[in-house]
This record gives C-alpha cells, sequence and structure tokens, in this order.
C-alpha cells in the first residue's frame, strides 16, 4: 500500500430503492392436505429488481422481520467497496453526501469548477463601486469621452445597487441575467427595450474582461471568470424591430422653428439649432459635437472655405469629419456671428424648445441627412458629412423625401428685418444675351 494512502469504504448509491418501496405485513391464509390455516405475509420490497415474500405463522414474527427488512432499506448502501484513497473517513463521507446531492444532474466537476470560478477569492478582493472607481479613472486616462465614462458609470452603479455590491469575483451570470431583466422602459411598467438590454450587457461585459485582466498597478485580476458570458445578447435585427421610424422636421415646419428661434431671448439659440438642422452636428448638450465645436469655433468654422471640420477628438464616431457650409447655413452664421454657440442656460432653453415643437431626439440631425441624400443624390458625400456609413444611409434615409423638398430645406435663411426665417427665392435664370445683326 502507497504511503499516505488507506484503504476506505466507499457507498456506491442505490439505484433499486426508488422511496415508496416498504416492507408491511399482510394477513392471509393458506393450505395444507386440503386443510386451511392462517398465516401472515411480509411483502412490498424487492432485491435485485424482484418483489419479495416472506410467510409467517406468527404475527410477532412477521413484525419482527418486516422491521428488520425496513431498517436495511433506510440504509441507502447496499453494498460498499473497498478502494485506495488519501482522504480521511470525514472527507469521504463528505464526498458521498455531495454525490448523491447533485445526483445526475451535475457532475462533481461541474460543481467544483462553478464554485471556484465564482466563489474562489483572487489574492485582492474589491466590491463594484470601489472597482468602479478605478475603473473610470483608468478610461478617463486613455482618452475616452467624458459622455462615455458617465454612461458607464450610471450603469454599473445600477447594478451594484440591484446587486447589493458584491465583491467582483462572486458576481454570476444568473445576477446579471436578473438585473437585465428588472430593467424598465421610460413608463417604468414595460420592460426595457433591446437595445437597452444589449447596451447594460455590453458594458458589464467590458468591466469584467477588465477586472479579469492581469495588473499589479491595480492588483487585478479581481476575478477568475467573466460572468458576463452566455448572458443573453439580442441580434441586431431584433433590436432594429423596435427602434421608431426616423422623424425628420418638414421644411415648412423648420421655418417655423426657427423663425421662433430668432424670437426667442434675443435669438440666443439661433447659431445652435442652424449648425444642428443645416450641418447634421449631433446635438446634445452633455458635452457633446456641438458643445465642443463651441469652444473651437473660430479655428473649425471657416465661411471663406466653406467648410466645418469637425476632428477625431470631436466627433462621436473618433474620425475626422468634414462638412460644407451650405448657402443657406452661411447666412444664419453669418447673421448671428456676435452670438456664441452655446449660450447660458442651454439645456434648459433647449428642453422648453424641443417640447414646444415636439421634437425627438437626434430629429435635427435625421432631418439633415434625409435631405442632403434627397437634394445631392449622393450616398458618399452624405455620409463622408454626416459621418456615418453608406450602408447606415442606405438603409435609413434613402427615399424619404423628394429632391424638391431638399431644396426647399436647404433654402430656409433668416430674414433679420422681418424677424422671422423665409424659403429663399431661387435667383432667376440670366436672360440669354441677345445679339444684334449689324
Amino acid at each position: 500500500m502507497s504511503k499516505g494512502k488507506k484503504r476506505v469504504t466507499i457507498t456506491p448509491k442505490d439505484n433499486t430503492r426508488d422511496g415508496s418501496e416498504e416492507a408491511k405485513v399482510y394477513p392471509g391464509t393458506y393450505k395444507k392436505r386440503g386443510i386451511e390455516y392462517p398465516c401472515y405475509f411480509v411483502r412490498g420490497w424487492r432485491e435485485k429488481g424482484k418483489w419479495q415474500k416472506k410467510q409467517f405463522s406468527n404475527k410477532a414474527k412477521a413484525e419482527a422481520e418486516a422491521a428488520t427488512i425496513n431498517m436495511k432499506l433506510k440504509n441507502t448502501g447496499q453494498h460498499r467497496a473497498l478502494v485506495l484513497s488519501t482522504l480521511s473517513e470525514k472527507q469521504t463521507h463528505q464526498a458521498e453526501q455531495a454525490f448523491h446531492a447533485l445526483g445526475d444532474t451535475y457532475s462533481m466537476d461541474d460543481a467544483v469548477q462553478f464554485f471556484l470560478d465564482h466563489h474562489r477569492p483572487p489574492e485582492f478582493t474589491i466590491n463594484i463601486t470601489d472597482g468602479l472607481d478605478i475603473y473610470l479613472a483608468d478610461k478617463k486616462r486613455e482618452g475616452v469621452r467624458v459622455t462615455t465614462t458617465d454612461t458607464t458609470s450610471i450603469i454599473i452603479k445600477a447594478f451594484a445597487r440591484y446587486a447589493g455590491d458584491p465583491l467582483v469575483h462572486t458576481v454570476t451570470k444568473s445576477s446579471i441575467t436578473a438585473f437585465l431583466k428588472s430593467l424598465r422602459a421610460k413608463d417604468k411598467k414595460s420592460p426595457a427595450k433591446k437595445k437597452t438590454w444589449n447596451n447594460y450587457r455590453n458594458e458589464l461585459a467590458s468591466f469584467f474582461i477588465w477586472a479579469g485582466s492581469e495588473d499589479l498597478t491595480t492588483s487585478r485580476p479581481w476575478t477568475f471568470n467573466n460572468p458576463s458570458e452566455g448572458v443573453q445578447a439580442f441580434s441586431t435585427k431584433r433590436v432594429a424591430e423596435e427602434r421608431p421610424a426616423i422623424a425628420t422636421t418638414s421644411p415648412e415646419a423648420t421655418r417655423e422653428l426657427l423663425s421662433y428661434v430668432m424670437n426667442y431671448k434675443g435669438g440666443k439659440l439661433a447659431k445652435w439649432f442652424a449648425l444642428a438642422y443645416f450641418a447634421g452636428i449631433r446635438p446634445s448638450t452633455n458635452n457633446g459635437e456641438l458643445a465642443k465645436l463651441s469652444a473651437r469655433e473660430d479655428e473649425l468654422i471657416n465661411l471663406t472655405t466653406g467648410r466645418i471640420m469637425l476632428p477625431s477628438d470631436i466627433t462621436k464616431t473618433k474620425h475626422s469629419r468634414p462638412i460644407k457650409i451650405s448657402e443657406n447655413l452661411k447666412a444664419w452664421l453669418e447673421a448671428y456671428k456676435d452670438l456664441p454657440i452655446i449660450p447660458t442656460n442651454l439645456k434648459h432653453d433647449y428642453a422648453k424648445i424641443r417640447e414646444k415643437f415636439k421634437l425627438q431626439q437626434d430629429e435635427t440631425r435625421h432631418s439633415f441627412i434625409s435631405y442632403h441624400i434627397a437634394l445631392n443624390r449622393s450616398v458618399g458625400a452624405t455620409a463622408l458629412e454626416a459621418g456615418n456609413s453608406e450602408r447606415m444611409i442606405r438603409q435609413h434615409y434613402l427615399n424619404h423625401h423628394s429632391q424638391e423638398e431638399g431644396a426647399d430645406f436647404f433654402s430656409i435663411v433668416p430674414d433679420m428685418e422681418k424677424g422671422e426665417a423665409v424659403f429663399l427665392e431661387p435667383e432667376e435664370d440670366k436672360a440669354e444675351e441677345k445679339f444684334k445683326v449689324i
């Protein structure tokens, strides 16, 4: 026998016991030489798959036998095997109990691996919210946009609140799935949209991938697995099914809105709306493209060359984007050249005007793209100025408006004398020069 090993008796699972077998005593009779005698039968259990029965003339002996049989049945081990093992008797007993508890659903290997994945503490442990602070600081050093890190912070903090701010290594797939199922739409009743589900799932996945990577400066890894693996992610097609139709503002409605803007608090938002509608610059008031452009307006807006150049550190896509200044946009920029793009109290005033005219999110940008492709008939040119892919333009913006509507949209200019926006009349075709015959 090897050193350190000892003989241990293993009790295998009894596959013949179904929990319903029990030896019971039943009165009966038997015949002998034509004479009938009373007796007692013990039956109701199996041995080697066959039902058993014993006969006794004495009731007390029958009951004693039934009790003995039932005692044996309670013993889950019908036989024991001798094996060499380094386990102690106590450890062996625990292993037997674990096997019986797992049954046929999981193997011992599966159970141990799951425990190690989700409950084995790394050398350094940390809860979600404390880990998030380090994660966000790391992202900011990498130059990730503030709007992106703000979104990340909101999502992961929401999960931490839902899950009770657990240690990072203890988070499971089931807890993430339950959290995603708890998300609600704006009405606070309906389930959140599939796009929201995917966005939240992706943010959590990125955090746990980062938390599981090795980095001595942050004492990582904090976990040995990514619990978001296997969590459902909805396909692009499923997400698109819930996407609302592209909303655009008609040329006449655009003219009315801009007329209102011209007379709203001295036209403080006129430049903002002109750039949003006629240059398609993303109008987020939370450090978006227009907000960043405002800080570098003199550098990036060139009326002489007729170009707005958005560098990669401003654009959402992180790719530079040149935008041609249309003639009507030039008129707006010249008329309000002394006003900043971002006035004081922008968020309040912008929200108020959006509410008054029922503007949907990104409606100004959707209008720019739709009318640009309608007027110019060039997917490539529109994609270049909008900063979208040609595939995106074809999929979402084609055939929304006619070329005439596009021409009307890009002819809206400010009439400072009237104090309203007007459609610029097209120049009359120059009369053909007449020649006299001499």
